[in-house]
């Protein structure tokens, strides 16, 4: 990621992990001396780490080892039957939690009303139950969550979310921050079970090839647990958060606006908090992404949960503190409110404030992509939608397939000079963080897997070259590590991975089988596939 050195036979690391030299075997002998080891890697193929720029740790890791799983494809009737499964085989008493149901049984659930919630009821006995939807902007629960969530008849909607209701019963249907009634209904875990959570979430990074990440919503109990890791020389990828002082128009408590003043005390030498997060709307699968025009068929713009002047509010009184704020802008008419008020946070603030993110940015007016590059606001793009799947046809379904022609207009974004960086979102629309998958996407705009047949707006894809930035240096860069990781250069950290094909010289859809076999982070093998015989 070096383009005055693009390509390179050795490296050479010093003790504390730092690069020392880039070039050839023969250049670099000049660093060998008795204590040097020496790692023959017979040509494989070596690339900085990969840096998520958009996840959700903790969240994550806890729906990948304590729920069920339930594949966004399914209908209500194999849902009910891995509710059965799930309910007899966790005998211990305590919540199920299952992810992720997709437009199929959400279609079912809306229409069946409380008849839904009453068969759930039965598949999941006394226990109390939460699904979450694929977009994690909505979830479906029993009975017994919404008693143990304290929900009624009169219990009113919490600003920015609904929970559905049919002459007057709630049907287990929970849209937007309505899911917070009943998640702040489950124990959260203690300190030492985040240490543990973060731990193994760190682990499951390193196996994909990650060497950083942004957490897109952070809490002060998350930052905690990973200054433990951190001090204890446990913490193997470059940690970034994005901290929860704004959920829609619900502020947050004092606990997470001292974490904001003390930020810089709090993170450990691989720990950076220089960002806040803000919802502005919500998603196109419940129509609450807000748009300028319609949705069809049923009317409506959709929502956002900050008026013009509130906005400008929060994102200039961040940047005056120096922080960089993300937006979660998913509509076109949301996108362009964060690019108004970024632009009078500059005018107002000066041009040279924090880089603040558009978060998701799917549906975007031709006329914006221009503004992003003027006023330095990063494009976070993610999930990878940008090619077909499951919940990109679903997102087609609601807004029409004229308006989804247009979304993720990569290639046009990146003539323009627009800075961007990849993130997975995880765990949203997919189980697993695949980088290879997604990198397979862009360059084809094709579902790798070929599961599903079409190709999304093929003019946009772009090119290996132009792909990796996006997910190695640009990311670094935005989070404000650029000066450490994110490239193979001298004096740079060195977070790398061992492949196990050469990505210049397979096709394109063999890119999205590539498995990592080896993960360095500062020089110190972190993650192997392979044993010492291979």
């Amino acid at each position: 990621m070096n383009p005055a050195q693009p390509v390179a036979e050795a490296l050479a690391v010093d003790a504390g992990g730092r690069i020392l030299g880039v070039g050839s075997a023969r250049d670099l002998q000049r660093f060998v001396d008795g204590k040097t080891q020496e790692v023959d890697l017979a040509g494989r193929f070596v690339m900085p780490g990969i840096f998520d720029f958009h996840l959700h740790v903790i969240d994550g890791i806890v729906l990948r080892q304590r729920s069920f799983p339930i594949d966004a494809g399914d209908d209500f009737d194999t849902i009910l039957e891995s509710v059965r499964q799930a309910a007899a085989s966790r005998r211990e008493e305590g919540w199920l939690i299952g992810g992720s149901y997709g437009e199929q049984a959400l279609g079912y659930i809306q229409s069946a009303g409380p008849e839904a919630k009453r068969r759930l009821n039965e598949a999941s006995g006394d226990r109390p139950l939460l699904m979450f939807h694929v977009s994690q902007h909505g979830a479906f629960v029993n009975d017994a969550a919404l008693r143990e969530a304290g929900i009624h008849t009169e219990t009113p909607d919490p600003p920015g979310g609904r929970v559905v209701r049919v002459q007057g019963e709630a049907t287990g249907l929970l849209e937007e921050h309505a899911m917070s009634l009943v998640t702040s209904a489950i124990p959260e875990p203690t300190d030492i079970e985040l240490i543990d959570l973060a731990r193994a979430a760190v682990q499951y990074f390193n196996s994909v090839g990650m060497t950083g990440f942004v957490d897109a919503m952070s809490t002060p109990a998350m930052l905690r647990a990973f200054r433990a890791l951190d001090d204890a020389g446990e913490l193997s990828a470059w940690s970034g958060f994005t901290l929860a002082t704004r959920h829609g128009s619900t502020v947050c408590s004092q606990a997470a606006k001292e974490m904001l003043e003390k930020r810089k005390q709090i993170c450990g030498p691989h720990m950076i908090a220089e960002n806040a997060k803000i919802f502005l709307d919500g998603v196109p699968s419940l129509r609450t992404a807000a748009m300028i025009s319609p949705y069809p068929g049923v009317g409506g713009h959709g929502e956002m949960y900050l008026t013009p002047d509130e906005l400008f509010a929060e994102i200039a009184a961040l940047d005056r503190q120096g922080v960089g704020v993300k937006v979660h802008a998913i509509g076109d008419a949301a996108v362009a409110r964060v690019l108004d008020a970024v632009a009078k946070v500059r005018r107002e603030n000066g041009d040279d404030g924090p880089r603040h993110h558009i978060a998701h940015g799917q549906f975007l007016r031709h006329e914006d992509i221009g503004r992003m590059k003027q006023l330095r606001v990063i494009a976070d793009l993610n999930p990878p939608l940008w090619f077909v799947n499951h919940a990109s046809l679903a997102h087609e379904r609601v807004v029409g397939a004229e308006r989804y022609s247009k979304v993720w207009p990569i290639r046009t974004m990146l003539e323009a000079g627009v800075t961007m960086a990849l993130g997975s979102d995880w765990l949203t629309i997919f189980p697993e963080i695949d980088p290879w998958k997604a990198l397979a996407g862009l360059l084809t705009r094709r579902d790798p897997s070929r599961k599903y047949e079409g190709v999304h707006a093929p003019q946009e894809a772009i090119t290996l070259d132009q792909a990796l930035p996006l997910m190695t240096c640009n990311p670094a860069e935005g989070i404000g590590l650029g000066e450490r990781t994110g490239r193979l250069e001298v004096g740079m950290s060195a977070d790398m991975i061992v492949l196990d094909r050469d990505l210049y010289a397979v096709s394109s859809e063999e890119i999205a089988g590539t498995h990592v076999l080896k993960t360095y982070f500062e020089g110190r093998q972190v993650y192997s596939s392979v044993t010492s015989a291979d």
